[in-house]
């Protein structure tokens, strides 16, 4: 029977191939120099749709498989550690080492299982003793199970968070927009000063000691961009000023600081950039009217604010900072940090927030990055090295295929063409798997490679001379 590192070695193989499957299918909506894809008949994009679905099932189906199986490796191991097996000795071999029976053996690891597993449930215990708060997760995971908590929660949005909830009181209905906003609400609470944050988030949505909406308009609690100048005298631009300092924890704002605010302000206001207008543009072949927004006051003072030496020294400037830092270390490993992981992000800046160690959670989303990944591949990669490193020769090599920026590429997109079962492709697996791709024939590479190859066929017929190389 195979063991467990064994399912694992080839449930990571087929999702890979599944994953390459999938992409394979996905290029075929790629437009290409013969035209677009909207442009393509329906009949033609319903086949291709199709093929996607059927791709896609079976990569889910292998991602599931996998995750179980990694799991269930992780368990494994993690047993061993607790009860000292040895990799590749039978039990009988490790109870004779031991001096005992088979028996014996097994009763001495399940009573090391059992010790370790008391262990852990007085730990846990007593954290839930010592805190009273629910972290963010738990508490989206509770309302997720209880609709009437969900709808309670619901309430409170509308009634103190209007501006950044969108939704109404339908329960799992507006589960979306809810999670959303809590999201939202759960970063600008990071951002207050402690003694304004509440015992938890749910004593927050019920209470807010401070109001964090002040000034924010539009949808999800961002400003409307507008090209009218709102901000028209000293009082109103003082009160902008006011409510954007509150909305950052800063306190007040002094006089020194809105007087110097306000004169920016005001040269700004004067450029040519600032003012709305309209303009006739040719889009798609017609003349079509289009406004250009000028200026945006508020968010013009907020950037002036964040540049000030009372916001780079804020608990707001620290968490903006932290944030930026594991977006960074996110996109470097083929993830988008809102996106991909929206649910802990708020927990991990608290935490963050809290003294733990920012450098913990950029090893779980390495981790969570490299789990796709052979053993032959992880085996070799330093604990703090991001994908976009490991796989940058093969990013460059992509990138100048297609004429476009390193940074513009995704190392989730390189991933599956430069890796085999057994570890990194080598240049010629490569080469194969990136010209299979539908998108390649429109790529400045494909279509030089193309365009020799139509002149040498020409020159081999004597259709060309031996000058001249040109279609």
């Amino acid at each position: 029977m195979a063991t467990l590192k064994d399912q694992l070695e080839k449930a990571n193989t087929d999702l890979l191939n599944a994953g390459y499957v999938r992409d394979q299918a996905q290029s075929f909506r790629d437009d290409t120099k013969y035209g677009k894809f909207e442009d393509r008949p329906q009949s033609e994009k319903d086949k291709i749709n199709d093929k996607i679905t059927a791709a896609s099932k079976k990569y889910n189906t292998a991602k599931k498989y996998y995750d179980n199986i990694f799991a269930a490796y992780n368990k494994e191991q993690e047993n061993k550690k607790i009860t000292g097996e040895k990799e590749g000795l039978s039990e009988a071999d490790q109870a004779a080492d031991l001096g005992i029976t088979v028996t014996e053996y097994r009763k001495q690891k399940q009573d090391a299982l059992d010790k370790d597993k008391t262990a852990k449930t007085a730990a846990i215990q007593d954290v839930v003793d010592q805190q009273a708060i629910a972290t963010y997760s738990q508490f989206i995971n509770t309302i997720g199970a209880d609709e009437t908590q969900l709808k309670s929660v619901q309430e409170d949005l509308k009634k103190n968070f209007s501006a950044i909830y969108k939704g109404g009181v339908n329960g799992l209905k507006d589960w979306t927009l809810t999670q959303s906003a809590l999201q939202s609400i759960a970063e600008l609470r990071i951002a207050l000063p402690k003694n304004l944050q509440g015992s938890s988030i749910r004593e927050f949505l019920i209470n807010p000691a401070v109001d964090i909406t002040t000034g924010l308009k539009g949808q999800g609690g961002l400003p409307d961009p507008s090209g009218v100048q709102q901000i028209y005298n000293r009082s109103t631009a003082d009160g902008v000023i006011g409510d954007i300092f509150a909305s950052l924890g800063l306190g007040e704002a002094n006089k020194a600081q809105k007087d110097q605010l306000f004169k920016e302000l005001q040269a700004e206001q004067k450029k040519l950039s600032s003012i709305s207008k309209s303009t006739y543009k040719m889009i798609g072949g017609r003349q079509v009217l289009v406004q250009e927004s000028g200026l945006d006051e508020r968010n013009f003072l907020e950037n002036k604010i964040k540049g000030l030496d009372v916001y780079k020294n804020s608990q707001a400037a620290k968490v903006e900072k932290n944030k930026q830092s594991l977006a960074t270390v996110a996109l470097a490993n083929g993830f988008n940090l809102q996106a991909d992981f929206s649910n802990e992000l708020p927990t991990w800046l608290e935490a963050i927030n809290n003294g733990e160690d920012i450098n913990k959670f950029k090893t779980q989303i390495r981790t969570s990055a490299r789990r796709l990944l052979p053993e032959a591949i992880r085996s070799q990669m330093e604990p703090d090295e991001d994908l976009s490193t490991t796989f940058s020769a093969y990013l460059n090599n992509y990138a100048k295929a297609y004429g476009v920026p390193v940074s513009s590429i995704s190392v989730s997109k390189i991933i599956p063409l430069a890796v085999t079962d057994k570890g990194f492709a080598t240049l010629q697996e490569f080469e194969v798997k990136k010209r299979s791709q539908k998108s390649w024939d429109g790529s400045q590479e494909g279509f030089a490679i193309t365009i020799d190859t139509i002149n040498d066929t020409l020159k081999d017929f004597g259709m060309l001379g031996q000058g001249v190389r040109t279609v």
